[in-house]
């Protein structure tokens, strides 16, 4: 079955004894479960725990939750609180904890659409699109790290406002093109220190707080504000230091696209890495870089690609197989562009291998910036307030 275009769904206790509402199938299309089955325990024991998938329109009736509707709405709340911030108002300490959990629970419920989503849409400035993409890619990092669900939601909050404060700073760096001015160096090198104490003032944990301290240290010395080194550096701040680069990369920022990698030059997850993070990893914790890298594989949701027939797709969805060989070539993808370059009404499914279509190349590079779409409608979520998403 094609699971590009379908939902995850968690099948919960309070599901036994009833009906399957439609047919459930895991990560690789595999039907688990058809519709009209009885949900008894020991199905509910076997399945409860797995990721499972189904039509988009069946996924309302097991629950009514958007991720991507979370997603936009943090971002909103992550700009109230910086605000306050930066008028001098300490932030909630209680508002940020809440925030930090309202991401890790959109990403528990669909990671795939909210790494892709938080890519390929604006849902917010760019310093809220950069915290947003850091914080999702934090969960991921944290979970292959085996972090619990508190140390896990920690890392997210500390991705989350490691530039509270100072977001207006990040945005307007972002609007530059050319080199930084004077006048900004000093602020942008206090910003980690401005940061830890404002959430040290309102009582954050401290390990959330010293990693927001130590976010821009560097392995080799060469990071501010202290000039730590290696194991001077908390594992929390190394792990924020190589997401927060990363995120960086994949964002648009004025006179240049994304920043994207050759699929010729990665052949595996050590070349994958050293061509995406080059001479950074002399600072950075390569076996995190790995990590992370080998989660999110060669092709993460969000990917856009280029067709053998012309046409301009996005990969939507990681495949369970991929999680044995994340260079293995994406399944399915989902054409959003024809070979005109005209925006289709719904995306449309095409299956890669010989026989079907080839990916020739990502398509960041020759069109960086692309036309505005129902993004949501990759994952099968309907765009706020029924528009087009940017």
């Amino acid at each position: 079955m094609p699971i590009a275009s379908f939902r995850p769904v968690m099948l919960s206790p309070a599901r036994i004894g009833d009906i399957s509402p439609c047919d459930l199938f895991d990560g690789n299309g595999n039907l688990l479960l058809r519709r009209g089955a009885l949900i008894s325990e020991n199905v509910q024991k076997q399945l409860g725990s797995r990721r499972l998938f189904c039509t988009s329109a069946a996924a309302a009736s097991f629950s009514m939750k958007d991720p991507l509707r979370a997603l936009i709405d943090a971002g909103a709340a992550l700009n109230r609180l910086d605000a306050k911030a930066g008028k001098g108002r300490k932030p909630d300490a209680a508002a940020c904890r809440e925030l930090a959990e309202v991401i890790h629970e959109s990403w528990r419920l669909d990671p795939d659409a909210c790494i892709g989503y938080a890519r390929i849409a604006n849902p917010g400035t760019p310093s809220v699109c950069q915290a947003l993409l850091a914080a999702l890619f934090a969960a991921e990092l944290g979970s292959a790290h085996t972090f619990t669900r508190h140390e896990l939601v920690d890392l997210i909050g500390a991705a989350l406002t490691m530039n509270i404060g100072s977001m207006a700073l990040h945005d307007e760096m972002a609007a530059l093109a050319g080199p930084l001015p004077t006048s900004l160096r000093r602020p942008l090198a206090e910003h980690p220190r401005h940061a830890a104490e404002l959430l040290n003032d309102v009582g954050i944990s401290k390990t959330w707080s010293r990693a927001v301290l130590e976010h821009h240290e560097n392995l080799n010395g060469s990071g501010y504000p202290r000039g730590l080194a290696k194991g001077g550096i908390c594992l929390e701040a190394r792990m924020l230091r190589l997401i927060d680069i990363f995120a960086a990369r994949l964002r648009v920022r004025r006179g240049r696209g994304p920043q994207y990698w050759s699929i010729s030059r990665a052949r595996d997850i050590a070349g994958l890495t050293e061509h995406i993070f080059g001479a950074d990893l002399d600072s950075l914790d390569l076996s995190l870089a790995r990590l992370l890298m080998g989660r999110l594989g060669l092709f993460p949701p969000g990917s856009v690609v280029r067709l053998s027939n012309g046409e301009m797709a996005i990969i939507n969805r990681r495949f369970y197989d991929l999680v044995r060989d994340a260079t293995l070539a994406p399944r399915e993808v989902l054409s959003f562009l024809d070979a005109s370059g005209r925006a289709r009404a719904e995306p449309c499914l095409r299956r890669i291998g010989p026989h079907d279509y080839r990916i020739l190349g990502y398509a960041h590079d020759d069109q960086p910036r692309l036309p505005a779409y129902d993004w949501p409608s990759i994952w099968g979520y309907q765009a706020p307030g029924g528009t087009a998403s940017v």
